[in-house]
């Protein structure tokens, strides 16, 4: 009997542990709640719900061929044991699961595969997460990691992305018992707010909207994208991202894919080049994967990429940046969509990363880093570390440090704002009816006009956590000094410039994590 774990590879598509599985006979599909990732302090509501949808999709799609996801509960090191050990009404004789190489599941995974080993058990692993083979790259002889997505893009060339396969036929599994948790089953304090639909079948519909669209997938363009915008919409134009994060997040649709349909609807065609293309986004998506298991102490800022910043520790402005309370009506938009949706365009995550870090608040891009993994339906470790690091300003993939978003955003800004302040009415209701010259800046209204509008600020509505101006003249002087002591530490002058173009662009990854991505647990 051959059971393959599912874990983030939700999918039934391109899945070549499952493919595997129906080769060697009856399979038993099986997916372990682990405790590990059962913390409401560090994984939220949303993004918990939306995995859970992907997996409540994953069964119906099983149990429709006869088959069915068999839940089992624990630390996964005990649940095989007792499986091995022949303790629950099933046995194994072979296991198989999609490779993952964040930290905590690699130690998961060598337990557990020892385990195997003692009880004369196969394991078989496969790569299927990520175009490449993480590990076998970052221990060919000579590998440097890339920095830049041209450098990961001729190593994806180099390299060759696998086609994806095709569902398998799969056996009857008539197992009784062992039936899916409910989110109640959590103990979550609050229940989900998210309006992403998770699951395989959701992921792979949006793909083909996308895919099916080839003026779209030509002429995309991430830096055009609007930053005030929801999740998905019935139809596509140039200011809309594509949604595909969290289910690339989750394994419901298979990266090798959607490389794959994009190549197809670009193929013969004039179109966008990357980093702002398409193609660009899943580029960077597989540099910070790669930067992430290559890199001791990834998700702290003593790794060798980082920049030492003496960041402060202030909690009330942590707090008031999480809850979308810092006077700033745009800033605080973006993050009350985060905290109700679980999700935030990749613009807004510039905007906000910004001001939390060298724009405003001075705070480390760590605490924001942490915030994001537990609220971000698309909370991807290795990628929520190496954009928050870039948007910090501390990286060598960094746009120029002396760059700072305004929180304040007009018609030019490079956010992409839409300025009629729909937007904001909608996730500050507070402001909803205060007239749009002053909506970005409501502290300017006169009395009367806020009066008139049901919100006085200071009392309705927060006056400003910082003076803006004042905080990033500050700000770049800080973040000067940190540049120069580091310069003066290895011997050499601090450069004046900005980095290389190349660089720059890696803060447009379309894994927004940015996620959604792990402070590093998940």
């Amino acid at each position: 009997m051959a059971a393959v774990w599912f874990r983030r590879g939700v999918r039934l598509h391109d899945n070549p542990a499952l493919c595997r599985a129906c080769e060697l006979g009856n399979v038993i599909p099986v997916f372990i709640l682990d405790p590990h990732f059962v913390e409401p302090h560090r994984i939220g509501v949303n993004q918990f719900s939306f995995f859970r949808q992907a997996l409540v999709d994953l069964d119906e799609q099983l149990r429709v061929l006869g088959s069915r996801l068999v839940v089992l509960r624990g630390e996964p090191e005990k649940v095989w044991q007792d499986v091995f050990q022949g303790k629950c009404s099933f046995k194994v004789s072979t296991l198989l699961f999609e490779k993952d190489t964040s930290p905590y599941s690699m130690q998961r995974d060598e337990k557990v595969t020892a385990l195997a080993g003692k009880h004369g058990v196969k394991v078989e692993t496969f790569t299927s997460h990520t175009m490449l083979d993480i590990v076998a790259t970052c221990n060919m002889p000579g590998f440097k990691a890339p920095t830049n997505n041209k450098g990961i893009e001729m190593l994806i060339g180099k390299a060759g992305v696998p086609q994806p396969l095709d569902v398998p036929q799969i056996p009857a599994c008539k197992i009784k018992g062992y039936e899916m948790f409910t989110m109640k089953e959590l103990k979550y304090p609050a229940e989900p707010t998210h309006t992403t639909k998770g699951g395989e079948r959701e992921g792979l519909a949006i793909l083909a909207k996308v895919c099916g669209d080839t003026k779209y997938v030509c002429g995309f363009n991430k830096t055009k994208t609007s930053s005030t915008q929801e999740h998905t919409s019935p139809k596509l134009d140039a200011s809309l991202t594509t949604g595909l994060s969290p289910y690339l997040m989750s394994g419901a649709v298979s990266v090798r894919m959607v490389y794959h349909k994009v190549k197809a609807a670009i193929a013969g065609k004039a179109h966008t080049q990357a980093p702002e293309s398409f193609l660009g986004q899943i580029y960077f998506r597989e540099m910070f994967y790669i930067l992430g298991h290559s890199t001791p102490n990834f998700d702290k800022d003593t790794n060798k990429y980082c920049l030492q910043v003496p960041w402060g520790a202030d909690n009330a402005k942590l707090a008031a940046w999480q809850e979308g309370k810092t006077g700033y009506p745009y800033i605080d938009a973006l993050m009350r969509q985060l905290n109700q949706t679980g999700w935030m365009h990749h613009l807004g995550r510039h905007a906000v990363a910004c001001f939390l870090t060298r724009g405003d608040l001075w705070q480390s891009w760590e605490a924001g880093r942490d915030y994001f993994h537990k609220q971000l339906i698309d909370a991807d470790g290795a990628l929520n570390n190496g954009n928050w690091m870039g948007l910090a300003g501390v990286a060598p993939w960094s746009a120029p440090w002396f760059r700072i978003y305004s929180p304040i955003p007009d018609g030019k800004s490079a956010l992409n704002v839409e300025m009629d302040g729909a937007f904001v009415r909608k996730f500050v209701p507070e402001l909803k009816d205060m007239p749009t010259q002053y909506l970005f800046k409501p502290w300017e209204a006169p009395a009367a006009v806020q009066a008139k509008a049901k919100c006085v600020v200071g009392k309705d509505y927060p006056k400003p956590v910082v003076d803006h101006a004042k905080a990033r003249n500050d700000n770049l002087a800080s973040f000067k000094a940190a540049t120069q002591a580091r310069a003066a530490a290895a011997g050499k002058e601090p450069k004046a410039k900005a980095a290389p173009k190349a660089r720059a662009g890696a803060k447009r990854a379309a894994v927004q994590n940015g996620p959604a991505a792990k402070k590093t647990k998940k």
